[in-house]
């Protein structure tokens, strides 16, 4: 018997580089790369669309051992022997509840409510001065020339709720800075890290500029890498699904961790450890919508967007979106949301919101953008999160003196 197995193990062995050295002596054959970029175009041309595709197609990059294989790639181990490993969907957001044991929560609490309800007077009032000031201003200069029209309109109403009725927004023309673009890896579930931390990092920022202070300036650095080593126990795998209420809900609790090591590389179990120099807590958080289970409005979104700086949404993952290279994406594969990216802006003109994703720079507009209102269910379980003030000003106050 141990000697059958014995031959067994040698014929598969035997296989296995026989495979490795055809493919390393073949170069100039078709690749994998190459066969999953025809693959995945020819299945995004099966989507039904109402209208003309609006964006082009990239180029898919390559992976590496460290990265793993691109979504809908085979290494040949798994085609030759498919039972060796489990194929996964990349950011599946469908299997939450069983993957936490628990169900998602719906609705806002009580205390969030009232949080948001103050926020949002507070604004309401700056509103209510800036909209008074805009009328003057126009009263002031009938002869103003359109560019000097535009601009001043968007430097005075962007601060109050009047911003939602700008034709076209984008939270990097206001005063914030947003983050390098990420890239999750491709056989990764982090999406939903890269979005919590980056609407967390736009709200502080959003926070200190209303306070007219630079607290933010002398914060130290969040990370992916320290957001996952924090919330995730070392017995688990990093690379695992999560959604961003988790990760807002542990914001609020623990706080965001500030400092320490940032370097992020998928599944190097090496580097994913919990050592931050401090944390900072958000406020509250909640969904955009009464039902998150619907795609939020396009005043829902726009309205949170001026609020707290960001939304972090669900999106349809497909093919079309894999392939995204620019322009406006206007697929129509409205299906329960699978990946998670932050809104930052919009478009009327474009119909469609600037968002921040966590495929690399390679991805669309140098990792950035534009999406339909409505494509993919861009909207559904979108939710936003609020940094605290004194949270905000203890930060400053401890690494101010550290300078």
């Amino acid at each position: 018997m141990k000697k059958h197995f014995s031959k067994f193990v040698l014929f598969l062995m035997t296989i296995a580089v026989g495979v490795t050295c055809f493919n390393a002596q073949n170069p100039t054959e078709t690749s994998l790369i190459d066969e999953d970029q025809i693959k995945a175009e020819n299945l995004c041309r099966q989507i039904s669309t109402r209208a003309e595709r609006t964006y082009t197609f990239r180029a898919l990059p390559k992976s590496t051992l460290d990265d793993g294989a691109p979504y809908g790639a085979k290494p040949w181990y798994r085609k030759v022997f498919p039972f060796l490993a489990k194929e996964k969907r990349i950011d599946d957001i469908l299997a939450i509840e069983k993957e936490l044991a628990r169900p998602i929560p719906f609705g806002e609490s009580k205390r969030s409510k009232e949080i948001r309800l103050n926020s949002e007077k507070k604004l309401l009032e700056i509103q209510q001065t800036a909209e008074q000031n805009w009328r003057t201003w126009l009263k002031d200069n009938p002869n103003a020339a359109k560019e000097e029209i535009e601009k001043v309109e968007k430097d005075i109403r962007r601060q109050g709720l009047a911003a939602a009725l700008l034709p076209r927004f984008d939270w990097r023309e206001q005063g914030l800075t947003i983050g390098e673009i990420g890239f999750q890896g491709f056989d990764c579930n982090t999406c939903w890290a890269f979005a919590s931390v980056e609407a967390m990092q736009m709200s502080r920022q959003l926070v200190s500029l209303r306070a007219k202070k630079n607290d933010f300036e002398n914060s130290p650095a969040a990370s992916v890498q320290q957001l996952i080593s924090c919330m995730v126990p070392k017995k688990e795998d990093f690379c695992k699904i999560n959604w961003h209420g988790e990760a807002f809900t542990y914001l609020v609790d623990k706080g965001l961790p500030l400092g320490g090591p940032t370097l992020y590389k998928a599944r190097d179990s090496k580097l994913w450890t919990c050592d931050s120099e401090t944390h900072v807590k958000a406020l509250t958080w909640d969904f955009v919508s009464a039902d998150p289970r619907k795609v939020a409005t396009t005043e829902e979104i726009k309205r949170a967007l001026i609020l707290y700086g960001a939304v972090v949404s669900m999106i349809r993952f497909d093919k079309c979106l894999w392939l995204y290279g620019g322009g406006v994406f206007n697929g129509e594969n409205n299906q329960e949301g699978t990946h998670l990216v932050v809104i930052i802006g919009w478009d009327d003109e474009k119909q469609a919101w600037l968002i921040k994703n966590s495929y690399g720079k390679k991805w669309g507009e140098k990792g950035f953008g534009w999406i339909k209102y409505g494509s993919n269910n861009i909207g559904e379980s979108s939710a936003w999160i609020l940094a605290d003030p004194k949270e905000e000003d203890r930060i400053a106050r401890e690494f101010g003196e550290k300078q």
